[in-house]
């Protein structure tokens, strides 16, 4: 099951990255919370119209959404971390850069539950009892 949640995050990783959301939809469980970076001031997205506003947001804010995780560990209880970067360039700006992104991830019964971007990897690690 260890691997089955790693292999299972860098498939949300690709379907976001190729902007599937039908894939994504599968992924994540229907009681699925994803608090992104932009949760502190919006609150979080809660399942499938929340992941469909959150998709639709990203398309909106971004002409590129790019997710880039080098370091992602099975933490051996149903989650992962993942550390690694957004890439993303603004439709107003233009303005391209890298974002540092590290979450931990929540899987029940082979779906996504909850996913938290923490940005800071060392906020991750804490919230992942790894501090």
């Amino acid at each position: 099951m260890a691997a089955d949640n790693v292999d299972l995050f860098r498939r949300a990783v690709r379907a976001a990255n190729e902007d599937d959301e039908q894939t994504l939809l599968e992924l994540f469980a229907e009681d699925a919370e994803v608090f992104a970076l932009r949760s502190v001031t919006e609150g979080p997205y809660r399942g499938p119209d929340g992941l469909r506003a959150f998709l639709a947001d990203n398309r909106e804010s971004f002409d590129l959404f790019r997710l880039n995780y080098e370091d992602v560990r099975d933490l051996g209880d149903g989650r992962v971390l993942a550390i690694g970067t957004l890439r993303i360039r603004g439709k107003g700006s233009g303005v391209e850069t890298d974002v540092p992104s590290a979450q931990v991830i929540t899987f029940r019964d082979g779906r996504i539950v909850h996913l938290h971007d923490y940005r800071d990897a060392e906020r991750a690690l804490e919230a992942a009892g790894l501090a």
